[in-house]
């Protein structure tokens, strides 16, 4: 460990050096976000940054959903618990004024057993997709009880790309099913759909800032500015960029070949933007469902929202959202709990055998 620690203060400069060169680049793109004209082929509107109005949720109603996951592998069988609760929040002139549960405050975790021959691949995709079709189920059926003003996904608004079994895959019923649900709530929601990405990995604006902005620009200096954006996230990039109560432009979610969007047959109704909502975090991305000719309209009422709804100034995430994972959250602990149970009803058979290397003598 000591040797460790003396590596820490070269760490150090690195990470300072490297957020330093960042925060030159944003600064950099702040000076010319007004006079950039980014429009055109993936992006929908001119502009680098919009400043965006605080919706005053006069008589409004708004829909979290977020889902828990808990999964264990045994020798001969996979056990996976999963919950999905719906947080639905009433705000009569800008305060909030009741709070209702779909389908309940407090949800029974389902429980699903997977005795299929899966190989690690499939099963964690499995898992995934269980929790995923839980998610969105849970979000229709509280869409059409609740009729809300906007429904809002903790994560995105598709499956993740790891998720996409292989041809021939054992997994491929599963995703077939969460591709149908998750076409269902499109076509039900229209432009009241948006996804709140907590913590988002994602670098399309950094490449559209590449292509867009970096790329017509003739400078020796811009070979150096390409190389730190190559290293760069799109939410560390734009924390030197947006000031509270700004978003950016809208692009696409993905380029038109994307094949989960292919799968889905929406690649041209799935957009983003990011939006910084508090003072001391980063920028969230917001993902969205619109038809194509109204995403920029679409953009800032959920932007205008969203904004309104988060109220902290070091956490920028929506309060409905919030609520949810509280009521939605599962524990590891949770299937051990049912696979004892198990084993105590069936006793010590080779399917409920712990994997090896959780068994081992100390």
């Amino acid at each position: 460990m000591y040797e460790l620690l003396g590596q820490l203060a070269g760490i150090a400069e690195r990470i300072k050096g490297i957020e330093g060169s960042r925060q030159k680049l944003g600064v950099f793109l702040r000076e010319i976000a007004e006079n950039a004209d980014i429009a055109g082929d993936d992006v929908l509107e001119q502009k680098l940054v919009y400043g965006v109005t605080a919706n005053p949720l006069s008589k409004t109603r708004v829909i979290g959903i977020d889902g828990g996951l808990s999964q264990h592998s045994y020798h001969g069988m996979d056990l996976i618990l999963t919950r999905a609760v719906a947080a639905v929040f009433d705000y009569v002139d800008g305060k909030l004024s009741g709070v209702d549960y779909w389908p309940s405050a407090i949800v029974t975790p389902t429980l699903v057993v997977i005795s299929d021959p899966y190989s690690d691949e499939e099963w964690t995709a499995s898992s995934s997709l269980e929790r995923q079709r839980n998610e969105i189920e849970t979000a229709l059926n509280a869409f059409k009880t609740f009729n809300p003003d906007l429904i809002l996904l903790d994560g995105s608004i598709v499956p993740h790309g790891s998720d996409r079994p292989a041809k021939g895959s054992a997994a491929i019923t599963r995703y077939k099913a969460v591709v149908e649900i998750f076409n269902t709530l499109y076509g039900a929601t229209g432009g009241r759909l948006a996804g709140c990405v907590e913590d988002s990995r994602g670098r399309r604006f950094c490449e559209i800032i590449a292509e867009k902005i970096l790329g017509k620009i003739k400078r020796p200096t811009v070979a150096e500015l390409q190389k730190i954006l190559a290293g760069t996230r799109d939410t560390n990039l734009l924390y030197h960029i947006l000031k509270v109560g700004e978003r950016t432009c809208v692009f696409k979610f993905a380029k038109p070949e994307h094949p989960i969007l292919t799968d889905l047959g929406v690649n041209d109704s799935i957009f983003c933007f990011y939006l910084k909502t508090a003072e001391y975090d980063r920028p969230l991305r917001i993902e969205f469902y619109s038809e194509p000719g109204k995403a920029v309209e679409t953009a800032e009422r959920i932007a205008s929202m969203v904004l309104s709804l988060c109220g902290h100034s070091g956490y920028g995430f929506p309060a409905p959202l919030i609520e949810a994972d509280v009521r939605a959250k599962l524990q590891e602990r949770d299937v051990s709990i049912l696979h004892d149970q198990l084993v105590d009803r069936v006793g010590i058979t080779p399917s409920l055998l712990k994997l090896r290397r959780e068994s081992r003598p100390l």
